[in-house]
């Protein structure tokens, strides 16, 4: 059985997607959505929200749930949409998981999602990408 995790997929109001930059291209992910597992106690939202500020410096706020769970290398995840402020976030020098973070456009996301090499997660985030682009009409 795999592992719960819940993340975002972060828009601004002109339509960017958020998308972060894994130190060290953990597990083949060049660029990815943040995302990540439960701590005691938290509900599904509350994981997502300190992830996404976590991974991103971003507080977002969530829109809605995105329909459908996602398999990923090591987990399970459901996404949530959100918003955010343009040009929000940032990744601290110490963040031990992020090296960066860039705001682009759906299609620039999807070339970005492309350069991943671990081929289940890359296809994941491909799904996640068009479930979102359509929940967004």
């Amino acid at each position: 059985m795999s592992k719960k995790a819940y993340g975002g997929v972060i828009f601004d109001s002109n339509g960017l997607v958020l998308l972060r930059e894994p130190k060290n291209h953990f597990d083949g992910y060049v660029w990815t959505f943040p995302k990540g597992r439960t701590d005691p106690g938290e509900t599904p939202e509350q994981t997502a929200l300190r992830e996404v500020k976590e991974e991103t410096g971003v507080d977002a706020t969530i829109v809605s749930l995105l329909p459908g769970e996602y398999l990923g290398g090591t987990s399970v995840t459901r996404y949530f949409l959100m918003a955010a402020e343009i040009g929000a976030g940032g990744v601290a020098p110490d963040d031990k998981e992020t090296a960066s973070v860039k705001w682009m456009t759906p299609a620039e996301a999807r070339q970005h999602i492309m350069q991943t090499t671990n081929t289940t997660g890359r296809k994941r985030d491909l799904a996640v990408l068009d479930a979102a682009l359509h929940m967004r009409g």
